[in-house]
């Protein structure tokens, strides 16, 4: 993969989709780091050093029973798959069973930092290499907003309406080289306002 400088993590189950029965790519929007070369971030000289950050970093540690408030986000979300309260062994049979993958190519220096829309043009062909590499049936995008709004369109389709609640769910798909169509929805990003019950309502369709 050319154009990925943070690779995906993969979960050991997710070929043959897990617990779940079908290949699910988690996609998140970027990476939170406070390094002093981050100015050099996403170049590919520094990818043999940072270019594990999501597996090492950031799913490992949650694996590892890591309590920092950073992974009270990953915990929201799980819960919204399964639909109950999680414990760390339930937790890894969920992360094995999935792919997970920051879409933005470079990390941001400080939470509540946005990403621009030059960050999310010049992560797109990273974007359709990590679709083509790991084939999934269902993405599941975190943010209804900027992440919809700043998605690719090469291979997009928007799909029916999803309504849930009268809340009408974003959703669509994306179609790949050899055919392959994917399911993509987009749900809150469960960093803050999110009800994992609820969204488990949207999620449990899908899966």
């Amino acid at each position: 993969m050319e154009h990925v400088f943070f690779s995906p993590w993969v979960g050991k189950d997710y070929a043959t989709g897990g617990i779940f029965g079908k290949k699910v790519l988690v996609l998140g929007e970027g990476h939170i780091c406070d390094c002093d070369d981050c100015n050099e971030c996403g170049k590919a000289e520094k990818r043999e050093k940072c270019g594990n950050f999501t597996k090492e970093v950031t799913i490992d540690s949650l694996l590892n029973g890591d309590t920092a408030s950073w992974t009270g986000t990953f915990r929201k979300f799980e819960r919204s798959l399964v639909g109950h309260d999680t414990d760390v062994e339930e937790s890894k049979r969920i992360w094995n069973s999935v792919a997970f993958y920051n879409y933005i190519q470079r990390a941001m220096t400080e939470a509540r930092t946005a990403p621009t829309p030059e960050d999310f043009a010049v992560s797109e062909k990273a974007f359709y290499e990590v679709l083509e590499e790991l084939q999934p049936d269902l993405i599941i995008a975190w943010g209804v907003t900027r992440m919809y709004d700043n998605l690719p369109g090469e291979g997009w389709e928007a799909g029916p309406d999803m309504i849930v609640d009268e809340y009408a769910v974003p959703n669509g798909y994306y179609t790949l080289r050899n055919g392959h169509r994917v399911r993509i929805i987009f749900v809150y990003h469960p960093s803050a306002g999110y009800s994992w019950d609820w969204w488990h309502k949207v999620i449990k369709s899908e899966l």
